[in-house]
């Protein structure tokens, strides 16, 4: 079994804690959206658009606020350079864990680590590189559940990437990494949110602003 494969089944068995009070349980986003990047290199700024699909989600070890959590990111773009189509299919896998522990009947604070993988494949004119990198992010993780069947959620991060088979510092991206949304009970188990992720990477060479516009279905049990 690969690590893509681990990866992928630890996001499908694990988000932040809804509505549930540091009990066991399992929390599960799936969304889709729209993303918009910036690109700059110093040289030329591009500015691809297109979609996302993802799930991600929490498995509670206990009333310890303990928590395994994995996520998966398709990302689909395309851009004009040179009167031709650049399409850009991203990957990104996370995994990893935290702590998520009641402050208040209404407010809950935590922390969170993953390691991080990404794939990148970009099509120009018919021919496809293949770029991959790995690292990390941590952070802050919090709730607010505004009533009964309205939660508000997010996380303040920072996210470090190095390429693949680089031995150099100096290609190393890093940056902030957030996420806030709004979380509607529909039933006991079943929610409807609405998110927004924004990714800041860069080093001395260039950076990136992805930013992410989702909707989607959450389950709770």
């Amino acid at each position: 079994m690969n690590i893509k494969t681990l990866l992928t089944a630890a996001a499908f068995l694990a988000p932040v804690s809804a509505f549930a009070n540091g009990a066991p349980g399992v929390d599960l986003y799936g969304f889709a959206g729209l993303n918009f990047i910036e690109n700059d290199n110093g040289l030329d700024t591009t500015k691809p658009e297109g979609a996302d699909l993802g799930v991600r989600g929490k498995i509670f070890l206990g009333y310890s606020g303990l928590f395994l959590g994995g996520e998966y990111t398709y990302s689909d773009t395309d851009t004009e350079f040179d009167n031709s189509k650049v399409t850009s299919e991203s990957d990104e896998y996370r995994i990893g864990g935290g702590v998520l522990l009641p402050v208040s009947p209404v407010f809950r604070l935590g922390g969170y680590g993953h390691y991080v993988s990404q794939q990148i494949d970009t099509s120009f004119e018919g021919f496809t590189v293949t770029d991959e990198a790995s690292g990390y992010d941590f952070g802050a993780l919090f709730e607010y559940d505004a009533s009964r069947d309205v939660q508000t959620y997010g996380r303040i991060g920072y996210i470090a990437l190095s390429p693949d088979g680089s031995n150099s510092d100096a290609d190393e991206v890093d940056g902030v990494d957030l996420l806030g949304g709004l979380s509607f009970r529909i039933n006991r188990s079943l929610s409807l949110f609405g998110e927004y992720r924004y990714t800041h990477l860069e080093n001395d060479f260039a950076e990136q602003d992805y930013n992410s516009i989702r909707a989607g279905v959450r389950l709770t049990y």
